[in-house]
Parts: structure tokens; C-alpha cells; sequence
């Protein structure tokens, strides 16, 4: 990055990002964001005391993101799609960082919008008391957790998915298992099929 202006926290979170999406959240650390910067590992500290803290608003900024990515407007099930949705899609494109959630610490407060913005959906629904929390634990937990799932070992994950459904020797699978591709396609429609039978499920919870 040329050094022509001053660098900003968002610089760093940027940078960090596209660094961590190629190579891995173990392979970075301030030195090597520094480096990258063309600026003194101690510059990466004066805006984060660690690199958890980094991580929390790498993960923040996912998470707004997320939030720009959600259109206005629908009912309020419709907008609960689109932010697992969003959701969903931000993760694909920053697998490392949706195991970041996991471990990152500090303020983050793009989340906490999502987080309300998703129980006021809810509401909206008509879900209230505990079956509100049950409601938003159910589809933060699938969106979240299954995201998780399907990146971890990204970028190999679909060829690991791939070689386990080929392992099955089970002729259904054989369709899905003949390219990477075809894995990955499968992956995201189960994902939008199990996405909108769990929003289904929390539309019973309304009161």
C-alpha cells in the first residue's frame, strides 16, 4: 500500500483481511501486517493492544458487511432470510474469518446491530419472552454454527466433502461427488433448504 496519506484502523482491518483470506488466520501477525503496510509492527498496536483485538474488528467489519448487504424493505421473515442469507455469504467469501467469531475479542459493535436488527425481526414476527430467545439462538446458531462447519479447512474443504461422499460409495451421492463444484452447489442449496425450514419452525413460535 503506498504510504501517501495517513493509515487509518481501517487500512490495517483491510489489509489484514485480504492477507488472512489467502494464507490463514495462524499466518498473520503484527509483524507481518506491519510489513505489509510498509509501517513498524508497534503502528499495528497503537490501534490494537493484541491480536485478538485485531480479529474482533476484522470480525466486525465482517459483520457490517453483513448488514449493508441486507436490503430494506419486506416482510419482517423476509428480512430474516436475507440476513442468514448475507450472512451466509460473507462467510463464503471469508471462510478464516467465520472460525474467527469463535475467538475474537473485544468490542463489536457491527455485530450488536445485527444482533438487534435480527430480534427486532423477530418481534416483528410476533415471537416475544423465551421463545424470542429460542427463536434468535435457533437461527444464529445454524447460521453461525453450519458456516463453520462448511468452511473449516477452507480452501479444501468441498475436495475433503468430496472425497468423504465418494468414501460412501452410496450411488445417490455419486451425482454430487463428480467435481468440487457440483459439491459446493449442493452445499449452499442444503443450506438455503435447512435455512427456511428453521425460519419456518421459529414462525411457530409467535405467540
Amino acid at each position: 500500500m503506498a504510504r501517501n496519506r495517513t493509515l487509518t484502523k481501517a487500512d490495517f482491518v483491510e489489509v489484514a483481511t485480504q492477507y488472512v483470506d489467502e494464507h490463514g488466520l495462524n499466518a498473520l501477525t503484527m509483524r507481518v501486517l506491519g510489513d505489509l503496510l510498509g509501517v513498524d509492527a508497534t503502528a499495528c498496536y497503537r490501534h490494537f493492544r493484541s491480536k485478538g483485538a485485531l480479529l474482533a474488528a476484522m470480525v466486525d467489519a465482517l459483520f457490517l458487511s453483513i448488514l449493508e448487504a441486507v436490503p430494506e424493505g419486506g416482510s419482517a421473515r423476509d428480512r430474516v432470510e436475507a440476513q442468514m442469507l448475507a450472512s451466509r455469504r460473507a462467510f463464503v467469501a471469508h471462510p478464516q474469518l467465520a472460525a474467527a467469531i469463535a475467538v475474537s475479542e473485544g468490542d463489536t459493535p457491527a455485530a450488536l446491530l445485527l444482533m438487534k436488527s435480527a430480534v427486532a425481526n423477530l418481534e416483528a414476527m410476533g415471537l416475544s419472552g423465551d421463545n424470542l430467545v429460542l427463536g434468535y439462538q435457533t437461527i444464529e446458531s445454524y447460521a453461525v454454527g453450519a458456516s463453520i462447519f462448511d468452511m473449516a479447512r477452507a480452501p479444501d474443504n468441498m475436495e475433503i466433502r468430496r472425497a468423504r461422499y465418494r468414501f460412501l460409495e452410496e450411488p445417490a451421492f455419486d451425482g454430487v461427488a463428480k467435481t468440487v463444484k457440483s459439491v459446493t452447489d449442493s452445499t449452499e442449496r442444503a443450506y438455503e433448504l435447512g435455512m427456511r425450514a428453521l425460519i419456518d419452525y421459529v414462525a411457530t413460535l409467535a405467540d
